[in-house]
């Protein structure tokens, strides 16, 4: 730890605009690691994993800094040689031996107790301050295997930077104990650009207009979404944490054939009238899960009504009336998507938030049909070409829009309060979820907390071994029940749990 503090140079950083429109959200997950050498073997030695630690944070000093906001959406990470926000560092042993957690195929009823530090919402910890970095390293029963638990708020990183720190500090604790000078000096010459004015420097002239529907969630005032912005981040996490956003909420967790997805899309591509645009597995995944949750939405809603007396139904109609409000007629779709490529900065290494979300409008009509492969493809026509749409200009034209208020990043947050139909879509598969080896090989499996919020889809790339495709789905309860019973997503998908 010394020899990191000594290398810290006192500076500030102001948070780009894109770096606050998943602020209140942190970047969880689990690394499990199995020792398949036998007890008596050096497993990831506690001392020089916390070597390596410090070691890396030297290439990532941000995360020892603090958050400063000045209540119009500005936030600045200070890091201050002096008064250092160092972040939380823990070790524990537990009872719970890596072959029970690979019997339960790691699902978190078997995981060892308090093994997530963190939850969702970036929250402030016991010293009242927003801690930037949380790690946990428990050794397993017998000496069996180690799970790493590490977790940024997206302040300050995407899943881009989260997974090159992790990389980095297993590359410099291998190189370490294998007493590999090169392989340590590869890692740390390694250059990361930290500096948010990459973005502004890399935007085009040119600019796209932006769809209707993604201007209204971002312009729209909203006085608690105003509030919210003005507050502290401290204080907004403790506000947001209370508001129950994982409140009947379920997580579960399928894995989906690569050569049936591939297949699949073949199928979908044949039903297209124009190839015009680019069409991808993830595109097809995205398409499907789409037309499963608003399938198990209008039943959820199906049996609403079959459960209202005449009376309620009345009462609600008249409401509407008064009101003035519709029936919605589309689901709002929101696909992530890394403007790193859209910028053509990824040869950069670009540590800060790159994710911006890609709106569509997907008619209730065409979602709610049974799943075929004719309606399938008109649904990934719609995700196909919204994807095809996430070039320079329009990144340019988003990121014009919310540099010009700030504070507009908690508006997308009570949109999606005020609309539980819609969902957001991360595609994660690219990045680099087992490249840390500690010196003991790659982790076994790589997951994030149970719950996290409703109506978030995440696809992942599975173990090395495989290119199956992992999803993450979390969605109220009763919308999930509907889900797993979804004969079409049931024959492509296995569940894990």
């Amino acid at each position: 730890m010394d020899e990191f503090i000594s290398t810290v140079k006192n500076q500030e950083i102001p948070l780009h605009p894109l770096d606050t429109q998943a602020a209140f959200m942190n970047v969880p997950y689990h690394f499990f690691y199995a020792n398949d050498a036998g007890a008596a073997a050096s497993f990831m030695p506690s001392e020089t994993m916390r070597i390596a630690f410090y070691q890396a944070l030297q290439k990532f000093p941000l995360l020892a800094g603090h958050l400063r906001s000045n209540g119009t959406g500005k936030t600045t990470v200070v890091v201050d040689r002096a008064h250092l926000n160092m972040p939380e560092y823990l070790e524990s042993t537990s009872d719970v031996e890596f072959a029970t957690l690979r019997e339960a195929k790691f699902h978190h009823s078997a995981w060892p107790r308090g093994l997530s530090t963190t939850k969702a919402i970036t929250t402030a910890g016991a010293s009242g301050h927003i801690k930037l970095l949380n790690v946990h390293v428990v050794r397993l029963h017998a000496n069996s295997g180690v799970v790493v638990f590490v977790n940024v708020p997206h302040y300050v990183v995407d899943g881009a930077g989260f997974f090159t720190f992790v990389e980095l500090w297993g590359t410099l604790c291998r190189a370490a104990r294998t007493n590999d000078p090169a392989l340590r000096q590869e890692a740390v010459a390694r250059p990361l650009c930290f500096d948010r004015g990459l973005i502004g420097r890399s935007l085009p002239d040119k600019r796209t207009p932006l769809d209707t529907e993604t201007v209204r969630v971002y312009t729209e005032s909203s006085l608690i979404a105003d509030w919210l912005a003005w507050l502290s981040p401290v204080m907004r996490g403790r506000v947001l944490s209370r508001a129950k956003f994982s409140s009947n909420v379920v997580s579960h967790t399928f894995r989906v054939s690569r050569d049936a997805l591939t297949e699949l899309r073949a199928c979908v591509c044949a039903h297209l009238d124009e190839l015009d645009v680019n069409v991808d597995d993830t595109h097809v995944l995205a398409a499907l899960v789409s037309k499963m949750v608003a399938q198990a939405h209008a039943k959820c809603r199906e049996q609403h009504e079959q459960s209202r007396s005449m009376f309620a139904a009345l009462a609600s109609w008249l409401a509407g009336l008064v009101s003035g409000s519709e029936t919605k007629s589309s689901q709002s779709l929101n696909l992530l998507a890394d403007v790193r490529h859209g910028l053509d900065i990824v040869e950069h290494n670009y540590m800060g938030n790159g994710l911006i979300p890609h709106n569509a409008q997907c008619p209730l009509k065409l979602l709610e049909t049974p799943t075929t492969a004719k309606s399938l493809a008109d649904a990934t026509n719609i995700v196909s070409r919204v994807y095809a749409g996430a070039d320079a200009p329009r990144v340019a034209s988003f990121i014009d829009m919310i540099s010009a208020e700030p504070s507009c990043f908690t508006r997308p947050m009570v949109y999606f309060a005020r609309n539980p139909t819609s969902l957001v879509i991360t595609n994660e598969t690219g990045f680099k979820l087992y490249a840390a080896d500690f010196g003991d090989g790659l982790p076994e499996w790589v997951c994030t907390i149970p719950s996290f919020v409703a109506n978030f889809i995440g696809f992942l790339p599975s173990p090395p071994s495989s290119t199956d495709i992992i999803v993450n789905i979390t969605l109220k309860q009763p919308v999930m029940q509907h889900v797993l019973k979804n004969e079409f997503w049931r024959d492509l998908a296995t569940i894990v749990y």
